[in-house]
């Protein structure tokens, strides 16, 4: 009984945590464009063309069980219209095999538990055909629903449920495409700035923290934040190619009239995340250089100050990097440039010069090839990468092409 008491209180703080998070959701869907407010329009959509193609079924085709128009239009409701097309098609295709399969078992051999096993076998094994992709299942359930209810044989049966499949993927593609089809531009180019932005301010506050003083929590954060952002790459290339994908065919699209420049976003997310790669290398370098728990002794504070001088330099590149016109390229060129004198520079002296502790020079070592690799990576991408630079809503008079 007290175990059921406390539990009361602490299910009713979730039930209320449950729903502020599902007013702040929709809250922030209302006020602010972004994930939240797409995801509310094709749930929305997806309503709407599942009551049409049912009002559909009812009113036009006199469907006795209005089943299939309605759950096609709601399934063929996508995030693109290329995905509503293809979901389309994948689904009457799916319907029609299994009714045909269904409508053939059903002619020549009849319902019995000996035609069941191979056909059954033989729907799931089209189930998995990867080009119907999920609507595969859709093949065996309609084989076993065409046998158990009609013998596979009704053919007003099969004629229905086909043209019901066909018009409620119609009417899904077309709700989809008619109310405000989906287009995902600006959300990527949000995350390519976000993702410049977060990489200069990780080398500046590594740079400072070189300079004045860090320790070995400092270090950690900034291993912490590099992998973080490494991870991010991934994802933004996924909202990239969903933007590409959600102009094709898209009315708003041709409406508006836009281009993008997809692949050289593609190209500044990868050439960042390479980079990344680096700078996860010497913040890892870092974190066992101010461990004292580790045999690796710290380099020295002049190298460290010169260090964080190629690191603000590299951060100066990165803040420049994909923006249109020649100046821009060749501020990133004359900045990489300055950061490889540095590291040039700090390479030759530690050849030269005796090192106050000899153990410390894997850290040396470590340091400048991760740092000589991020600048590279950077040199090898910087003529080729878009960083976009509009913050607005993307609304262009004519054809334009808003890579930039």
């Amino acid at each position: 009984m007290e175990t059921a008491a406390r539990d009361r209180p602490r299910l009713g703080e979730r039930v209320r945590a449950v729903v502020t998070q599902w007013l702040t959701t929709a809250s922030q869907a209302v006020r602010v464009a972004g994930p939240e407010r797409d995801a509310a329009l094709l749930m929305a959509k997806a309503a709407l063309a599942t009551v049409i193609a049912w009002q559909f079924a009812v009113r036009v085709l006199h469907s006795p069980s209005p089943f299939y128009a309605p759950m096609a239009a709601l399934l063929v409701v996508d995030k693109t219209m290329v995905r509503s097309l293809g979901a389309s098609a994948r689904r009457v295709a799916a319907v029609v095999v299994g009714i045909s399969a269904a409508w053939l078992v059903g002619s020549w051999l009849g319902v019995h538990w000996w035609s069941m096993v191979p056909v059954i076998y033989l729907a799931l094994l089209l189930a998995r055909w990867r080009r119907l992709g999920d609507h595969g299942i859709q093949v065996p359930s309609m084989v076993l629903l065409s046998l158990l209810t009609v013998g596979g044989t009704d053919r007003e049966f099969t004629y229905l449920t086909i043209l019901e499949t066909v018009v409620g993927g119609v009417i899904g593609v077309a709700t989809n495409a008619i109310v405000l089809a989906p287009l995902h531009v600006q959300q990527p180019r949000e995350q390519i700035r976000s993702l410049t932005t977060r990489v200069c301010a990780l080398l500046n506050e590594m740079a400072a923290g070189l300079r004045e003083g860090w320790d070995t929590d400092a270090a950690r954060k900034w291993y912490d934040t590099s992998s973080e952002i490494v991870g991010l790459a991934p994802t933004i290339q996924e909202e990239i190619e969903t933007g590409r994908e959600s102009m094709r065919f898209n009315p708003r699209d041709n409406l508006r009239r836009m281009e993008v420049d997809w692949a050289g976003y593609a190209r500044t997310v990868d050439a960042i995340g390479r980079a990344q790669w680096q700078l996860s290398g010497i913040a890892r370098t870092l974190v066992d250089a101010a461990d004292e728990d580790e045999s690796q002794p710290t380099p020295t504070k002049r190298f460290l100050d010169c260090y964080a001088e190629a690191l603000d330099k590299v951060a100066g590149a990165i803040s420049h990097f994909g923006l249109p016109g020649d100046e821009e390229v060749g501020a990133v060129t004359d900045y990489l440039h300055s950061a490889g004198a540095v590291l040039d520079q700090l390479g030759h002296d530690i050849r030269e010069t005796e090192l106050e502790d000899p153990r410390a020079w894997p850290a040396y070592g470590a340091l400048l090839l991760d740092a000589q690799r991020l600048i590279r990576e950077l040199e090898v991408a910087s003529h080729q990468a878009v960083m976009p630079t509009d913050s607005g809503p993307i609304r262009k008079p004519g054809r334009k092409v808003i890579g930039h």
